[in-house]
């Protein structure tokens, strides 16, 4: 599947998607061993800038890359002078060598070619240069939440989510051989059913369903409020972050 599908979706994924909690940018300051305050970042696969507009709120000077021209619009709209937007493949940078402090994949890795955007990544970095991968996991641990997406997964035939962990152990080998460290951050975000159940039809496996998703996110909205009685959720997370240095 395209990425460039989420140009479909691109105001609701905005809007209902979730960010990343603060703790993340510490730990990517603490791998950089320098603050985000003017450092040059390139956010690959940026989609709306969720997480380009935390990167600039932290004083960074940003490059946000993806190959969806309609995300990138809604990117622009909501960012300020800190962040240039650049319709672009992240397997094929088109972008000069050594450029950037840091370079991240927020949600993003594992729609790109790592044979190809791994030493794509590592070009455009300065020496000593931070690659940050990570994704927003659900934690499984929470009954209800897992429930909830044994059930949606199966009516979407979605195999179970990779465990991320294989993109540690890539950088690690041969032939990256990176000095890997790997953060996880637990966190939860309160939202309404209503919102949530936007949010689900922002996924990709959910809009891949069609005219039929509406009716699937409904009737799963409506398993959930009969689980718990009521109208407010906390969506369980763990960002899970990769730190590769070369």
């Amino acid at each position: 599947m395209s990425r460039q599908l989420f140009d479909l979706v691109a105001r609701d994924y905005d809007a209902y998607r979730p960010d990343y909690p603060a703790q993340l940018f510490d730990a990517l300051e603490s791998a950089m061993g320098q603050p985000l305050l003017r450092a040059d970042v390139l956010d690959v696969g940026a989609g709306t800038g969720i997480a380009t507009r935390a990167l600039a709120g932290r004083g960074a000077n940003v490059v946000a890359v993806d190959p969806g021209p309609e995300v990138l619009a809604v990117l622009r709209s909501r960012s300020t002078s800190r962040v240039r937007a650049v319709v672009g493949d992240g397997n094929a940078l088109p972008l000069p060598d050594e450029m950037f402090d840091l370079v991240s994949y927020a949600q993003a890795f594992h729609w790109t070619d790592p044979d190809r955007s791994i030493p794509e990544a590592l070009r455009v970095l300065k020496p000593g240069g931070v690659l940050a991968i990570w994704w927003n996991r659900h934690d499984p641990t929470v009954r209800w939440f897992a429930e909830h997406t044994q059930r949606l997964f199966q009516v979407c035939e979605k195999p179970p989510r990779a465990d991320e962990s294989w993109a540690a152990e890539l950088l690690r080998g041969s032939p990256w051989q990176c000095h890997v460290a790997t953060v996880e951050i637990p966190w939860s975000r309160r939202m309404s059913l209503e919102d949530y159940g936007r949010n689900l039809l922002t996924q990709s496996y959910v809009f891949a369903l069609g005219d039929h998703a509406p009716a699937v996110v409904a009737e799963e909205l409506e398993a959930i409020r009969a689980d718990l009685g009521t109208d407010v959720i906390d969506e369980p997370f763990v960002t899970y972050t990769v730190l590769a240095r070369p």
